[in-house]
């Protein structure tokens, strides 16, 4: 206990000997920014590369837009495109029309010979397809009706047989009365 209570009395001694300062001057905008604002020389502030961007961007759309400015008396005339009068571009629309017209009209013919080709394709490949079902059937068929016929031979063969049977023992029957038979057979030899 000894210990912790003269660590108490040397922190008591050192905070009586300290005295109050004055809180010293510093520059209060570099303690929430990292680094002092800097003044930026005329030709390195934002405004002039986006200036630079835009003049380009104008000079682009100019060529682009094929931009022709005429100064005249009266003023500037600005035309865009070709100097065309109304005349040439109703004969550029009119030209460009009439190659339209036929473009279509080779590719609309290109599509009809390539649907007419696939087409005849289409019908020669199901008409092989119907033959090849018909042969297919008609053989299956046709050995259905030999099997039919082969069956009905053999069962008419077999019914004339039993017919044939039953009159020959009719015949027989007739021709040899049971008299006439002996009912002891002689098997006698001659020596």
């Amino acid at each position: 206990m000894n210990k912790s209570h003269e660590f108490e009395n040397w922190i008591q001694q050192t905070a009586d000997q300290t005295k109050a300062e004055r809180v010293p001057e510093w520059p209060r905008e570099l303690t929430f920014r990292g680094h002092a604002e800097q003044r930026l020389r005329w030709w390195q502030r934002p405004f002039l590369p986006l200036a630079s961007l835009a003049c380009s961007v104008l000079a682009l759309l100019a060529i682009v837009s094929q931009l022709q400015v005429q100064v005249t008396d009266q003023g500037f005339n600005v035309h865009f495109g070709g100097g065309l009068t109304e005349q040439q571009l109703q004969a550029a629309v009119t030209e460009r029309m009439n190659a339209y017209a036929a473009e279509q009209q080779l590719q609309m013919a290109d599509y009809a010979a390539n649907l007419r080709e696939d087409f005849r394709d289409d019908v020669a490949a199901a008409n092989q397809q119907l033959v090849n079902y018909v042969l297919t059937t008609n053989r299956s068929e046709r050995q259905e009706d030999m099997e039919d016929l082969i069956r009905y031979v053999n069962a008419q063969r077999e019914d004339d047989q039993v017919y044939f049977a039953y009159q020959l023992s009719q015949v027989t029957d007739q021709l040899i009365e049971p008299g006439d038979l002996d009912t002891t057979p002689n098997f006698e030899t001659k020596e």
